[in-house]
């Protein structure tokens, strides 16, 4: 083999080492942010079960009866005539 094929295969062959370095730290990077977004996934699926749980309790037949109990309560306060 010549020098100069040899200095040229040197070449090549330290050529496709960067790359694969460079490929890597990459694909490093990607994996995490990948795993970022999976934690916020997982967050604001807790938060939505959270609110679901929540709506849940507000539609309740306890909880309307309640808050309709406390609006006339309310809205009857409301319409006695302020008396000096």
């Amino acid at each position: 083999m010549t020098v100069p094929r040899m200095v040229g295969l040197l070449i090549a062959l330290t050529s496709i080492g960067i790359g694969v370095v460079a490929l890597r730290v990459d694909q490093g990077r990607h994996i995490r942010r990948i795993q970022e977004l999976q934690f916020e996934q997982s967050k604001l699926q807790r938060e939505l079960w959270r609110q679901d749980i929540e709506l849940a309790q507000v539609r309740s037949p306890d909880r309307i009866r309640e808050r309709a109990a406390e609006l006339r309560v309310e809205s009857a306060e409301a319409l006695e005539p302020v008396r000096d």
